[in-house]
């Protein structure tokens, strides 16, 4: 099926083509997107189709890492949003990320287990985002908070990954939990410390 059979047909065979690899992704597996003969036979179309809209499976990878990028974006900004006054942000954000990934292990397999270049600039909000969660990184480290929101990302990963790869371990306690003392450790302010020592407002 071509563009102008598609056209009448009110298909957007692009988006459909993009899902059905983002679903072969729901499930831990080398990193890899499905090949384009294996999509092109979960939509019920002849591989020439795919090519119309992806060329190449690069193609296709780039579409997918767009989307799912995106996808994790808006679940930890929507958790942002919606969190409880009075609830730490930053286990809020934690969370919403540690979920998201367990939720979609294939997917975050190819975003962050893959040698694929993940600007933030790959997401609408990813600029966005990035800023919220470096501003709430503040309360780990005021004078150098980029650094500190990598910190966390690190820390982040390192929970969703090792529960994907080695899940016959028993780790003692929930993803949620780990996050919680996790976090807790990252605010913890050393006594006598610098950073303790004087307030996070300098502008006085």
């Amino acid at each position: 099926m071509g563009r102008r059979e598609e056209g009448k047909s009110g298909r957007d065979l692009r988006a459909e083509l993009v899902a059905a690899a983002v679903a072969a992704l729901a499930q831990p597996q080398p990193v890899a997107v499905p090949s384009l003969r294996s999509i092109a036979r979960a939509c019920s179309v002849a591989p020439s189709a795919v090519y119309w809209h992806f060329p190449s499976e690069a193609d296709l990878r780039s579409a997918v890492l767009d989307a799912e990028y995106t996808s994790l974006i808006e679940a930890v900004e929507a958790a942002l949003d919606t969190a409880a006054e009075g609830a730490d942000r930053l286990v809020v954000a934690g969370d919403a990320y540690i979920t998201w990934a367990l939720e979609h292990p294939g997917a975050y397999q190819l975003l962050f287990e893959s040698g694929d270049e993940l600007p933030a600039t790959r997401a609408a909000h990813g600029p966005r985002l990035q800023r919220r969660i470096v501003d709430l990184a503040r309360r780990v480290d005021p004078d150098a908070p980029f650094a500190a929101a990598l910190l966390l990302w690190s820390v982040w990963h390192g929970v969703v990954s090792l529960r994907l790869h080695k899940n016959e371990w028993d780790w003692g306690m929930t993803a949620p939990e780990a996050n919680r003392r996790l976090v807790a450790a990252l605010t913890a302010r050393p006594t006598g410390s610098a950073s303790a020592a004087e307030p996070e407002n300098r502008s006085q």
